[in-house]
């Protein structure tokens, strides 16, 4: 019988070996490349690997997941069950993890095959770098339920797993709150350098079709872990409109205020507009703006700091996406295009290096012009060295230093994430109450045919924002003890001048702190001394920050039953290919 290991590349991750590096290389999105150079104000997370479960769980082939493992852990996972298969998920910088694994199982279980999935199945020499019987280059469920003769096209089985795995604020460990939602995979919008995009073949590949189909993933979650807050998965959610507005239907009829963490172009944000997110319960949007030059569809014509700036104001954080080394950077333009995204005063900004990721047509272009360096793959990671030749900037320590200075730029300038996300929260619910007082006041009820609030013959108590509203100001209360550590260990006047302002603010709305809220910021506080001190030793030592291992995380999968069978000689042809 059949029994499959899905496993990840192994830990420890952020460490230089001979397997990895340090840089671009944590399990940390956030501290790796969002609030990075931001010390002890950058909020600590890493989420789980969340390919592996979903595949797990829409296959017939029993299985287990092996999340995060330690070599040692690897090892002893392989001689504790008979595998005929291991699948391993993997990006492109962990290649050499990923050789070593494969290598392991080709010397001491020759029976089993091993499968590659994953952004690193990429690399144009995988064939002779790492040895494997097949490799998955798009939509992982479809494929597997073939390679396995499953009925490809069965329903999909969503996960539900509590996210993040670890969470530290301020050096202080905090119980995971939340979920994670994968309506689908892959993005129509075709950016040239976008790897997700043309892995997919510029196609979104749809697994929650549906609002039901999302909203379903949400009661579910609610039952089994007493999530209400979701990170959604989806590189354009609000570009499906049809199914975001299922979703708020539903949440409105059941009475379900969820919050959503997401990503969404600006063209897309736009049409659906600030109110419908607000209601829709998005608290946070990652908006890709790549370039001043408006380079992409996406951003062209649009006001983005006033778009921004009307999100903020209604409590709807912004992190910004942005992309340096483009060709039109030189070392005055460069600094330009900093100050430009850096001005747009959003929340946090995400700085990334220009790739050209094999599969794209940035790739192509750059490979045409013999422009493509030979730089290792564990340095394919976008947060240091360029992998192309640019006309204006020829060393490593350039790429690194223009790339740093430009987080410290956001950091020194606009303070910490965590009181910008702070002011943003409390935005909203200040807002929030204003607005559903004037709609109150003058029948303004919500249309959900035209997405806006409109004169009503038959007005209504709005009862559902009376709901979202009571999760608003909890979201905004939550930031609130955070802010005295924040004041205690500020970057500059300017940061404790904002950060005071902030905590004025919440005086103002909220009243005094309470005798919790006190005892949580004088903790926070003192775990933060610590953080600091953790910090300051690492630096001396030549690292960049301190370095998390996520736990290793096993679970065990019996087969699905009802995913069916394909038909018999579609069967034997899998099973000959396989």
């Amino acid at each position: 019988m059949n029994r499959i290991l899905f496993t990840a590349a192994f830990s420890p991750y952020g460490v230089r070996d001979e397997y990895g590096e340090e840089l671009g290389m944590q399990m940390e999105l956030l501290n790796n490349q969002v609030t990075r150079e931001q010390g002890v104000h950058s909020p600590r997370q890493s989420y789980l690997t969340f390919a592996l479960y979903l595949l797990a769980e829409n296959i017939s082939v029993p299985s287990t997941v092996l999340d995060f493992p330690t070599w040692e852990a690897f090892v002893d996972e392989l001689e504790r069950e008979d595998y005929t298969h291991v699948a391993i998920s993997f990006i492109v910088p962990n290649v050499l993890k990923v050789k070593r694994m494969a290598e392991y199982i080709r010397s001491r279980h020759p029976q089993i095959k091993i499968l590659l999935g994953g952004y690193g199945t990429i690399i144009p020499e995988i064939e002779e770098l790492v040895p494997h019987d097949a490799r998955c280059q798009g939509e992982g469920v479809r494929w597997l339920r073939e390679y396995f003769g499953d009925d490809p096209s069965a329903p999909i089985n969503h996960p539900i797993l509590k996210n993040p795995v670890y969470n530290y604020v301020y050096g202080l460990k905090t119980p995971p709150r939340g979920s994670v939602i994968f309506p689908g995979v892959g993005c129509e919008n075709g950016c040239k350098f976008c790897i997700t995009s043309h892995m997919f073949k510029k196609e979104h590949v749809s697994l929650l079709p549906a609002g039901r189909d999302v909203f379903d993933v949400c009661r579910r979650a609610e039952t089994e872990l007493g999530a209400r807050h979701f990170m959604v998965l989806d590189e354009n959610f609000l570009k499906h409109d049809q199914r975001a507005r299922e979703l708020l239907e539903e949440m409105t009829d059941n009475r379900k205020p969820y919050v959503f963490v997401t990503f969404s172009s600006a063209e897309n944000i736009r049409r659906m507009g600030a109110d419908f997110m607000v209601r829709a319960g998005i608290s946070r949007v990652w908006v890709g703006v790549e370039s001043k030059r408006n380079l992409h569809d996406k951003t062209k014509g649009i006001d983005l700091k006033k778009l921004f700036a009307e999100l903020q104001a209604k409590g709807i954080a912004v992190l910004a996406s942005t992309i340096l080394f483009h060709d039109h950077h030189d070392r005055d333009t460069i600094r330009e295009e900093i100050d430009w995204v850096c001005d747009l005063d959003t929340d946090m900004v995400q700085f990334m290096n220009y790739h050209p990721w094999p599969g794209t047509p940035l790739y192509a272009e750059l490979d045409e012009q013999g422009r493509l360096r030979d730089v290792a793959y564990r340095h394919h990671h976008v947060a240091s060295e360029l992998s192309f030749e640019h006309p204006h900037f020829k060393t490593r320590t350039e790429h690194e230093s223009y790339l740093r200075q430009a987080f410290r730029r956001k950091y020194v300038g606009g303070g910490p994430a965590i009181v910008n996300l702070a002011a943003t929260a409390l935005n909203g619910y200040e807002q929030g109450l204003r607005d559903f007082e004037h709609r109150a006041a003058n029948g303004l009820c919500w249309n959900q045919d035209l997405l806006r609030y409109e004169k009503s013959t038959d007005p209504r108590p709005d009862e559902f924002m009376r709901l979202r509203l009571e999760m608003i100001a909890a979201e905004a209360r939550r930031y609130r003890p955070s802010l005295l550590p924040a004041l205690i260990f500020a970057p500059n006047n300017r940061a404790r001048r904002k950060t005071l302002k902030v905590m004025r603010r919440y005086r103002r709305v909220f009243g005094r702190s309470s005798a919790a809220e006190w005892a949580k910021a004088t903790v926070l506080s003192a775990s933060a001394t610590l953080e600091f001190i953790r910090l300051q030793i690492r630096r001396l030592a030549g690292h960049e920050t301190v370095i998390r291992q996520p736990p290793v995380c096993r679970r065990e999968y019996p087969g699905v039953r009802q995913v069916g069978k394909m038909p018999g000689e579609a069967e034997k042809r899998i099973a000959a290919a396989g």
